[in-house]
């Protein structure tokens, strides 16, 4: 027992230091905003039980997954792996919805599934980069057309359309000279 030096009131130090770590939980939650309920689902799936005995366990948990919100990337088979908010939340609801027969024991079943939507997110961003890119050549070649276009250039559809009716002007006259020559 302790003795609080100021008041005398006597308390337990393991009270204390639980009641400085649910501080720090308190604390931790609005790094997960309205999703804090969801990231206190999963960390339930460790099986961590009474919570108020175990607390330091419940806060070194959240402040890991504190730390993947902000960071939005995580360490996976020595290799860096970044993840948007929504696809963690999207691999949080899909750990939390699984039943498991006994308790999760470490983070790499949460990391199996980031990993998965991590390399969907990358591919969706390399798809979209390359529609961007496509597009922006596609305006830079317009702008080139209309630039030559300007300075007297023609497509080949103009030039066969001049020049068809060229050719059409070249039989009238050979037309009038022969008419004319009889």
């Amino acid at each position: 027992m302790i003795r609080c030096p100021k008041c005398s009131y006597k308390f337990d130090y393991r009270e204390a230091v639980m009641d400085d770590d649910w501080r720090g939980i308190i604390r931790l939650l609005p790094v997960f905003g309205k999703h804090g309920k969801l990231v206190f689902e999963y960390v339930e799936k460790f099986g961590i039980k009474p919570l108020s005995i175990k607390s330091s366990k419940v806060l070194r948990l959240l402040q890991q997954m504190g730390t993947l919100f902000e960071k939005e990337s995580f360490e996976w088979r020595k290799s860096n792996k970044s993840l948007s908010k929504s696809g963690i939340l999207e691999a949080l609801e899909i750990v939390v919805n699984k039943n498991f027969d006994v308790p999760l024991e470490n983070h790499n079943y949460l990391k199996k599934v980031m990993v998965g939507i991590s390399e969907r997110e990358v591919k969706e961003k390399s798809v979209r980069a390359e529609k961007q890119l496509r597009k922006r050549e596609i305006e830079n070649r317009k702008e080139e057309i209309g630039n030559r276009r300007q300075e007297g250039e023609m497509t080949s559809g103009e030039f066969r359309e001049r020049i068809g009716k060229l050719a059409g002007q070249m039989k009238g006259i050979g037309k009038e000279e022969t008419e004319n020559g009889k």
